[in-house]
């Protein structure tokens, strides 16, 4: 469970030590590492742990896929997934080694959508019994993303919501939507030309989505997604005229999950976007980092282009499965006793 053990043929647990959820507990990280590593242990898998803050985790990575790990585990919020999952798509990388995704941060939407376990003893012991397989991956202008790029007046809302650390409670949720409502009175809309090979675009709108896979139509405070393998990036644009329209939409996805017959909500699925504003900088928030973006963004779907280790009733979420952990792990590295 040492930092500098060897990572060689063994399950690597990565957890990012400046995580919000850490703040004002020092030993929170190694504590959490060393439960992940002991259940993982226990589970029959060689396993061994390294600490670093969000900045340093891609660089970690890349060192202990070189040292030849056989799987990272990553305890972090969805922002340290993405920039893991950069270190891992990298074709320069010398291995194709799996990730797994465990909860820590503020929506936590991948390890959500990967059906992973929030307690670490049962998150191991689910991803004993998993399986390893591959999801699609988004890039805007070249940069990973695996939930989302939020564009418009939502990103200053996913920049409030990393203000309120911890899990989201319908009280957050509602006090979130608010401050969107009123920042709508506040700023006018942005026009934005939107090319894909379906057609194009020219639209109004405070603020638009894109989604790694499409989202699904059910109640709750956050959105879902039933496959990370569909192959396409999801655009939603918001082209409601007023708050309270908006409102609406917010308050039926959260209460209903219906959203898809909203008139003012624009829908498509395409393998690739263009998104053109008349602005000098486009605010944007990447799976949560707020970003500056030039006034032209282009976005792509990979396919298949991520190789994850997710529990078994993940397995229908992904793109492709590759076969049980097990079996695998041992092949990639003797990663089991």
């Amino acid at each position: 469970m040492r930092d500098d053990a060897a990572a060689r043929g063994r399950v690597v647990v990565l957890v990012n030590s400046a995580a919000g959820a850490f703040v004002g507990d020092a030993q929170a990280p190694r504590a959490l590492a060393d439960r992940l590593v002991v259940g993982l242990i226990a589970q029959g898998l060689r396993a061994t742990a390294r600490l670093a803050d969000g900045e340093a985790m891609a660089g970690v990575a890349r060192q202990v896929v070189a040292d030849g790990a056989a799987a990272l585990v990553v305890a972090g919020g969805d922002g340290t997934l993405a920039a893991v999952a950069t270190a891992l798509c990298d074709p320069k990388a010398p291995a194709q080694v799996p990730m797994a995704a465990v909860p820590l941060g503020t929506a936590n939407l991948l390890a959500r959508d990967l059906r992973m376990p929030d307690d670490p003893e049962a998150a191991a012991a689910a991803l004993a019994d998993g399986v390893v397989g591959r999801i699609d991956v988004g890039r805007v202008n070249g940069r990973v993303f695996l939930n989302s790029v939020i564009l418009g007046l939502f990103a200053n809302v996913a920049r409030q919501r990393e203000r309120f650390r911890g899990a989201m409670t319908p009280l957050l949720w509602v006090r979130l939507l608010w401050r969107l409502v009123l920042a709508m009175r506040r700023y006018p809309r942005l026009r934005a030309v939107l090319a894909t090979e379906n057609g194009v675009h020219r639209v109004k709108t405070h603020a638009m989505v894109v989604a790694d896979n499409a989202y699904a139509e059910r109640p709750g405070l956050l959105v879902r997604r039933d496959s990370l393998g569909h192959g396409a990036l999801a655009i939603y644009v918001m082209r409601h005229r007023t708050p309270w329209r908006l409102l609406r939409l917010g308050m039926g996805l959260m209460m209903l999950g219906q959203w898809r017959r909203d008139a003012d909500l624009l829908t498509e699925d395409a393998r690739r976007l263009t998104v053109a504003v008349r602005r000098r900088v486009l605010r944007a928030a990447v799976d949560g980092e707020v970003v500056l973006l030039p006034r032209r963004v282009s976005f792509r779907l990979d396919p298949a282009a991520l190789p994850v280790w997710v529990p078994a009733e993940a397995a229908p979420v992904l793109a492709r499965v590759d076969g049980p952990a097990r079996a695998l792990l041992a092949a990639a590295g003797d990663g089991t006793t």
